[in-house]
């Protein structure tokens, strides 16, 4: 955070702390050890303005950003003065495109090296600032970053945890999830009448369709392959309500009960559409490597998206999430996503 400050200090900062204060709480009430909660609550407030005034003020780290190949894409992300580095010992390390160094960038490396310096390929510290794997600008053009972000990608055992943690977290709220999805359905059914809820046709794990389940939101039958967008004159004052705080997507945890969808993961798109999407672009099939996800990494940033353009750029943050697939990285998309509900970011 300190190093590479990105877009997320507020929240990489909340959470982090937050992790730790609810850690402290499990230790005290185990050990029956007695606390102050204010005191508590006070401590975790100081230690969050601390921390967020020291990534404020720490200095970033010192780089210098190679020209060639894709190193581009970085001038408009990071903060630079525009000048010229005129001795080794102003920065820290080099940043590259390290796929086919010229070589004079070549050289540059090697002197680096040699110098005990940090040598980082342009597509990991775009990583860093955007969230989002390094894409080419044309979804046609061969991109090994998008290749590389599944064969660093470490699954492991967790696909196997996350399923178990899941399903046990909606379990226990099962009682709260289905007065809400009662109530949700009673006034659906005032305003549309039957059917309260619809099945369409979507690509899971390993590009298997399966039915996803939606409290509707719209006048007549839904259509297969058709945007939301074009779809507003049908959707309902309730309805619209219920897409901006994501409520019309309550059925959608019986899908994760099923095994059909986790919590977290890519959106499932329309068959239609990620047909369509994986001809045009070879690279969006690889998003089905994971179960498709009620919320995902790209809709806490990205938000709703049509077309191949909104895709494309969502598409970079699913592979990041498959790239980085832990159980933390869920645990932020979750915390965020509250936010996200409360805020109704995205919705269409």
């Amino acid at each position: 955070m300190v190093r590479y400050p990105g877009r997320e200090v507020w929240g990489v900062a909340a959470f982090n702390i937050m992790l730790f204060t609810l850690g402290l709480i499990a230790v005290l009430a185990l050990g029956r050890i007695p606390y102050s909660g204010s005191f508590l609550t006070a401590s975790t407030s100081l230690a969050l303005v601390f921390l967020l005034l020291y990534l404020r003020f720490a200095p970033y780290a010192r780089l210098a950003l190679v020209s060639g190949g894709q190193a581009s894409r970085l001038k408009g992300l990071v903060e630079t003065d525009g000048g010229v580095v005129a001795d080794w010992a102003d920065v820290e390390g080099l940043v590259a495109d390290l796929r086919n160094p010229s070589p004079e960038v070549y050289s540059l490396l090697r002197e680096a090296l040699l110098r005990g310096l940090s040598v980082w390929h342009v597509a990991t510290v775009y990583e860093q600032y955007t969230g989002r794997v390094l894409l080419e600008d044309s979804p046609g053009y061969p991109n090994p970053e998008g290749i590389g972000a599944l064969a660093e990608a470490d699954r492991g055992p967790y696909m196997l945890f996350k399923r178990i943690w899941e399903t046990a977290l909606i379990l226990s709220l099962a009682p709260l999830i289905l007065l809400l999805g009662s109530v949700v359905a009673l006034l659906v059914y005032l305003d549309l009448g039957r059917p309260v809820i619809f099945a369409q046709e979507r690509v899971g794990m390993g590009g298997r369709p399966f039915k996803a389940y939606k409290f509707r939101t719209m006048r007549g039958l839904p259509r297969q392959g058709v945007y939301a967008g074009n779809e507003v004159d049908r959707i309902t004052p309730l309805g619209r309500f219920l897409r901006r705080y994501r409520l019309d997507e309550l059925p959608q945890l019986w899908n994760v009960i099923t095994g059909d969808m986790s919590l977290v993961g890519p959106r499932p798109e329309q068959k239609v559409l990620a047909e369509k999407y994986s001809q045009e672009m070879p690279l969006y099939p690889l998003r089905h490597v994971v179960r498709p996800g009620l919320t995902g990494w790209a809709q806490v940033h990205h938000g709703y998206a049509e077309g191949w353009e909104g895709a494309w750029e969502k598409l970079s943050y699913d592979l990041y999430y498959i790239k980085h697939f832990s159980f933390w990285l869920d645990l932020r998309i979750l915390v965020r996503t509250l936010w996200v509900v409360f805020t109704g970011f995205g919705a269409k």
